[in-house]
């Protein structure tokens, strides 16, 4: 089927095209991330949680990070990487042709995935609220998930007014926009941030919240400028980028609805919010 979601599809091959590295650099911050915002201690946690989970399936995959992990973690599982972007599919395959248990697959998930056959777990991480309607896509997922099976999905999260009215302005502003005018706005917004991250003013409190540094505090608060020094400056620009190129924000409450709307039977196993993210696991019942 070909993607018809051309804004997210053309908005992520030009991100991919930037930062093909990504996966790969970033794979140590992203998966200590992934275990904690889904409830794994550790990753030996989710290699047991995996070891009888035969039919794996990351969708929106990008450049296959988390299927890779997977990979690793049950060899004996069929891993199928899902994303709507050519390059990125293509991309992946040639960095991951050692990993004999993942296959790829085209295919934009705001539409029905027509397979013989349902996942025991499916990953849809930072996915969701790219697409015009989550409850869709939500069902797609539910429907192509065994009975007992998991579904691990992300939205991002809301701020609070000032930050989320910038952010609705700026993505606003930028809709319609070539994604290179896109990249050259983030990569200001990065060195911004990271002219505030070496300021070196640490510990910043804020209604019993604490955070790490200024620059960490403006980005979460203020203004979306994520920086990370210890990765290379292009994919802290990416990251960005993501943002700002159409990022839609939910609250609990909000996701809480999408679930009730999407899924018939199941069992809410996990619900967990951060600065950036509501992360949530549930299985089919």
């Amino acid at each position: 089927m070909k993607p018809k979601n051309i804004n997210t599809l053309k908005f992520f091959n030009y991100k991919w095209r930037r930062v093909p590295s990504w996966a790969i650099e970033t794979e140590r911050i992203y998966i200590k991330w992934y275990l904690t915002r889904y409830g794994f201690k550790n990753t030996k946690v989710l290699k047991n949680f995996l070891k009888n989970k035969f039919r794996i399936i990351e969708v929106g995959s990008g450049l296959a990070r988390d299927s890779k992990f997977f990979s690793r973690l049950n060899p004996r599982a069929k891993i199928y990487a899902l994303d709507q972007s050519p390059f990125a599919i293509n991309t992946a395959k040639k960095k991951l042709k050692k990993y004999q248990n993942i296959s790829f697959i085209r295919h934009d998930i705001t539409k029905k995935i027509k397979l013989n056959f349902k996942f025991d777990f499916i990953s849809a991480d930072q996915v969701i609220h790219h697409t015009p309607n989550p409850a869709v896509t939500l069902k797609n997922l539910y429907n192509i998930l065994k009975t007992n099976g998991y579904l691990a999905f992300s939205f991002c999260r809301k701020k609070n007014i000032y930050r989320d009215l910038a952010d609705d302005k700026i993505m606003n502003y930028f809709k319609d926009k070539k994604p290179s005018e896109i990249w050259r706005f983030a990569r200001t917004a990065t060195e911004f941030g990271r002219a505030i991250y070496n300021l070196n003013i640490k510990n910043i409190k804020l209604n019993k919240k604490k955070y790490p540094s200024l620059q960490n505090f403006v980005h979460n608060q203020l203004f979306r400028c994520w920086y990370d020094p210890k990765i290379n400056f292009n994919l802290s620009v990416s990251s960005n980028y993501d943002w700002f190129s159409n990022n839609p924000r939910f609250t609990l409450q909000e996701v809480k609805l999408l679930i009730k709307k999407s899924f018939k039977k199941y069992k809410l196993i996990r619900i967990y919010e951060d600065d950036a993210t509501i992360s949530i696991i549930v299985k089919k019942k």
